[in-house]
Parts: C-alpha cells; structure tokens; sequence
C-alpha cells in the first residue's frame, strides 16, 4: 500500500470516529437514495455497498448535520435504515439529537424557538434563522424586519383601496360640506383652495405624498398663516378620504406628515377713539352700519359680510350671528352697546343684508382699508376687532365673557386680540356716536361680571 493511500485512509478513519461511523471505502452514490424529515430536520440515506472477504455486502450511510457539524452513521440493511432516520430527525426535531453539543443557555433557547415555531407547522428553526439572516442582510441597518413587514401590509393594503382621483374626491368632500349646512363663504372658500389641489394633482389621491403636498403650499405663497390654513383645508380633506375608505385608516394620511410651519405672533394694531371717529366721518351712508358693527361689536369681516339685518335685534339689544354665518359654526349672541344702537338705529328699516353687494370678500375688506386712507388713518390688519377686544376687556374685566362674545378662546383672546389701553380710553371707545347723538352714552349693560 502506497504511502498517499494509507494517509488518506488514516484522516478518513478520525472523520468517521468523530461521529461513530466507518467511512464506506466504496464512493457513495452522488445523490440519496431516500430522504426522511421529520418537522424541518432531515436525514439523507444513502446506498454504501461494502466490500469484505472478496464479497460485496449491501450497507446503508445516514449523512445529517447535528449542532452544525456534519454527521454520518452506517447501518446494514434498508429497513433499518429508515427506521433510524427516522429516529434521528425526530430528535433533531424535539431538540433531543444534539443536547449533548449545546450549552445550558443554548439549549433553553433553541426550546423556546421550539415552542414559537409551532405555530408555523412545516417552518424549522434552520429556515426560520437563514429567512431571518437574509432579510436582515437585505436591510442593512435601514429599520428593524419588523418594520419593514410593517411597511409591506400597508403598501398591501393600498392595493386593495378603491381609487379616486383628487378632483373627484374634491366634489364628493364639498357635496357633503353643502349637505351639513355650513356657510356660503366657507364652503366656497375651501372649495377655492381644493380646486387648485386637485389642478396641480391630477391623480389618485393615495399616490400623493407629504413632501408634494408640502412643496405645493410653499409654491402657493403667502404667509405662514396662510400656509397652514391651506394646509389644514388639505388635512381636512384627506381625513375625509379616508373616512370615506379611500386612504389607509390604520396611519396618517400624508397630509397630516405635513409639518406645520412656525407663525409669528401676529402684530395687533388698534384704532384710537379719535381715529375710529374720522374713520365713521368718512364712512359711506350705506357702509356705515358695517364699519359700526366691526368696531363696536368685534364680528368678524366675513361675519359682517354675511351678516342681515334681520340677524340685528335691536329690541332684544343682541346681535344674532347664526352658525351658518360664524366662522366657527357655532351659534353666539353679541351684545349691542349703546352708541353701536345709534349709528344702527336709522337704518334698521332696511332688508337683505347688513353690507352692499360685493362679488367677493376681498372686495368688501378692501372697501375697509380704503375709508381708513380717506380719513387719514393707517389701515390695521383686523384693527377693529382688535380695538374691540383690547376696550371690550378693559371695561368687562372678563376675558371669557368677552371671548364667548367674539367666537373664540380666552387664550386666543390674549394672544391675537387683546393690546393693553386704559378704562378711560375704553370708555371714551365706546363714546363715539353719530352727530346728531348726544356726547355722552351711558355704556351697556353687563359691563363686569364678578
């Protein structure tokens, strides 16, 4: 025997002690003969004829792998050696074929996995971890397997969403605001805004994402304020898509992923009681009950431009503004002062609304700024109804009286409304009155409230 021989005899003689099998002399065939699995563990058999005594023997090699090494075990017939394989995948299986190679704490583990895994008939643990490993592999750091299967049956369920375009979810979204009865303006205003949503975006509403609709309102222009009011009208309409089954309910829509952008603290500019005096001097006959009313009542613009004179009762000493006209839907009555009863009194025969016709809101707020520059005042972005509040608070002492009469909160009383003036000012605000009235008025009721 050749000295190459004897030293490959010898290596393959330890190889097979270490798993308690003589290794055939004879090459086994390439593939098995049969297979035998047992919950995910398998044995493979394999024919490995045997040669003794110049006759050759049929002989059977179990090869299977046991706590990560290789393992092999000869058996004499066919039957037997389905009956072994068979014992030995159901130990590898029970986590009973190689306790002897694992440590206390791996043996815990593996059982755990175990008990985990039969929920999943037919998945062994082997699968389970190279499943595992090559899904995180493919991550690569970007987000835990469990958020990416997240991920997965969200994109899953979009699919199954009905598709409607924006435009189309536009029309439904105002048909039904129609149908709730709210205002003219604020229907038409937000129908304005979501009109030129659904002209930039001419697609299904769930193919639209944050940073789209976040680049849109920057193009739009305007304020920080008026960004965020377009934004909020864009919320509101993706909240009703996916009420309406359109949009996935299990996150939040893209509109919502829309940063709001940081306002600044508006700027609140009053009027003195001598200005608001040369601003009545120069009002219009027919716009003086609307100037009257923004100064002396706080109402809103788009409240007065809505406003009717059937809405002011004098007799009852209130102004009703219904929630159809409030910007908040909510109903409200606001006091009528004294001096407010005088510039209102001539002309409370009339009918229809409060305001002359104007096409648009715009038109009637410019019409605003315009007296202002007639008598020679500096026109203030909502200066009449912050005059109203800053000397409204003063003589009430009662931001939540005085809140309740605006539509708003007391908070936003103080941060939007509210500047600081004197009793004596206040007094003097509600003072002024048409020529003919006398100087001094006695102001209206429920002037403090404890």
């Amino acid at each position: 025997m050749s000295n190459a021989l004897r030293i490959y005899l010898t290596i393959d003689d330890r190889l097979m002690t270490n798993c308690a099998v003589k290794t055939p002399k004879k090459s086994a065939p390439t593939g098995p003969l049969e297979s035998v699995t047992v919950k995910g563990s398998t044995v493979a058999i394999y024919r490995t004829p045997r040669a003794a005594g110049g006759k050759t023997y049929d002989a059977f090699t179990l090869s299977y792998t046991s706590a990560g090494q290789r393992c092999r075990k000869l058996v004499a017939n066919l039957d037997k050696a389905r009956d072994t394989a068979k014992t030995i995948a159901s130990q590898l299986a029970e986590g009973t074929g190689h306790v002897h190679a694992l440590t206390p704490q791996q043996v815990s583990d593996f059982h755990a996995a175990e008990r985990i895994l039969r929920q999943h008939p037919g998945v062994s643990l082997s699968r389970c971890v190279s499943q595992w490993s090559e899904a995180v592999r493919t991550l690569a750091g970007r987000g835990s397997l469990t958020g990416a299967a997240e991920k997965l049956v969200r994109a899953l369920d979009r699919q199954k969403l009905p598709d409607i375009t924006v435009a189309k979810l536009v029309d439904a979204f105002i048909a039904a605001k129609e149908g709730e009865g709210l205002s003219d303006y604020y229907v038409k205003d937000i129908k304005r805004k979501l009109d030129r949503l659904a002209k930039s975006f001419q697609c299904p509403i769930a193919s639209v994402r944050a940073e789209e609709i976040a680049a849109w309102i920057t193009k739009q222009g305007g304020s920080m304020r008026t960004a965020n009011n377009l934004r909020n009208s864009v919320v509101t309409l993706f909240s009703f898509g996916r009420d309406a089954g359109y949009l996935s309910r299990e996150e939040k829509t893209q509109a919502e992923l829309v940063k709001r952008r940081k306002e600044r603290p508006p700027t609140i500019g009053i009027y003195s009681p001598d200005q608001i005096a040369a601003i009545l001097a120069a009002t219009p006959d027919n716009l003086l009950p609307a100037v009257a009313t923004a100064a002396f009542a706080g109402l809103r613009s788009a409240e007065i431009f809505r406003l009717a004179w059937e809405d002011i009762r004098l007799d009852r000493g209130h102004i009703l503004v219904s929630p159809e006209k409030a910007k908040t839907a909510s109903r409200r009555l606001v006091p009528i002062s004294d001096n407010l009863r005088q510039w209102l009194a001539p002309h409370a025969a009339r009918k229809g609304n409060v305001t002359p016709t104007y096409a648009h809101l715009d038109n009637f707020t410019r019409k605003f700024a315009e007296i202002c520059s007639a008598a020679g005042v500096a026109a203030q972005r909502n200066g009449f109804r912050h005059s109203f509040a800053s000397y409204r608070l003063a003589v009430v002492e009662s931001a939540d009286k005085v809140a309740l009469e605006m539509g708003n909160s007391p908070r936003k009383l103080f941060t939007n409304y509210r500047e600081l003036v004197t009793v004596a000012d206040a007094k003097s605000w509600f003072a002024v009155c048409p020529p003919a009235a006398p100087a001094n008025v006695v102001p209206y009721p429920s002037q403090k409230v404890a």
